[in-house]
């Protein structure tokens, strides 16, 4: 189905913020509480430290592209009425891309702002009792479509960078998770950072 072609409901607009509220805080939960499996070993300087020798994947199913070190596994479960489809691989650090389609367009700017700033707020309240730190968010436009990324420390041990992009019917989220890093090791001085936005910056929505 078309984003485009799908008409706006407006009268299911609280119902899906809901379940969008639900499914970020979920998976924020699922980070801080290490329900995720901890990464490996950093292995030796290979694919992974390089985000510009990784390949592009498209996923027309789920209208978007982006870079993997390898190619990664694909999995659907649901959560409540909302059908949950997750792109993910497990290499140096956690590469995760999530998308659910609410069959809904909020096409006023406004509204799909507010929608986005409350993502934001009731997952960081969610494990905020964990010892969360924002490091970094700040608003932004991919292909047209806007955006909210957020950078967190949990425990000054794991580091967790989200992004949440509203397309149409859709809500994305890229995120990469994985612990500080040290200064002694490669790309470790800033927890990964080149590492963590090459994938997350390499995302696009596909026309």
């Amino acid at each position: 189905m078309l984003l485009h072609n799908v008409k706006p409901m407006k009268n299911k607009v609280p119902a899906i913020v809901f379940g969008l509220l639900l499914l970020a805080t979920t998976h924020l939960i699922a980070f801080a509480s290490g329900q995720m499996q901890d990464p490996p070993p950093p292995p030796p300087p290979v694919k992974d430290y390089f985000p510009n020798t990784w390949e592009d994947y498209s996923f027309p199913a789920g209208q978007f592209r982006i870079r993997f070190p390898k190619k990664p596994n694909e999995t659907v479960s649901t959560l409540g009425k909302l059908e949950v489809h997750v792109v993910q691989y497990k290499g140096l650090i956690d590469y995760r891309v999530s998308y659910v389609d609410y069959k809904v367009v909020i096409d006023d700017p406004l509204k799909v702002k507010e929608m986005l700033q409350g993502l934001k707020t009731a997952a960081l309240n969610s494990i905020r009792e964990k010892g969360v730190q924002v490091i970094a968010e700040r608003e932004v436009v991919i292909d047209r479509h806007p955006g909210i990324f957020v950078h967190i420390e949990v425990q000054a041990k794991e580091v967790i960078r989200v992004q949440w992009i509203a397309a149409g019917s859709r809500l994305y989220t890229i995120s990469t998770e994985s612990r500080k890093g040290s200064p002694r090791e490669l790309e470790g001085k800033d927890d990964f950072e080149k590492v963590a936005m090459g994938f997350i910056n390499s995302f696009h929505v596909l026309p």
